[in-house]
């Protein structure tokens, strides 16, 4: 299917993307051969280019399972869309298209921003955050 499930025997789940796409995004950034920095999403460009996922299929399943054509997006082709599934599911979205070395469909129609992978907020305002706390001390 491309997505990720909750628990063995579940079925994909959407909201998944994110939370085991940006962990998996983590361990990537972890075992890559970039030297280490306090925060390789910000201080690197395309740090982790190649995911420990297969980001196209992710990619995929979001774009073609998880959108509604009304608007939004869900956890399954089956449920109604929601605030929650549609966050993660953009969140995993932009991790896979980021991060990973893939990219499914024409960018013009399906980029979204860059977001962090630790804090789940576009990259340039977890700079502005992380520089604004650096200031401080």
């Amino acid at each position: 299917e491309g997505g990720f499930q909750g628990r063995c025997n579940k079925l994909v789940d959407g909201c998944y993307s994110f939370w085991q796409g940006g962990a998996l995004a983590i361990l990537s950034a972890l075992y890559s051969d970039s030297p280490p920095t306090p925060d390789p999403w910000i201080d690197t460009p395309d740090t982790t280019k190649g995911l420990l996922f297969t980001e196209a299929m992710l990619q995929r399943y979001i774009l073609l399972c998880a959108q509604d054509v009304n608007g939004g997006l869900r956890d399954k082709p089956s449920k109604n869309c929601d605030f929650y599934h549609s966050c993660y599911n953009l969140s995993g979205l932009s991790v896979s298209q980021h991060y990973g070395s893939i990219s499914y469909g024409h960018p013009s129609s399906t980029l979204v921003a860059k977001t962090h992978p630790c804090y789940n907020i576009r990259i340039d305002r977890a700079e502005t955050i992380l520089e604004y706390f650096k200031a401080k001390n």
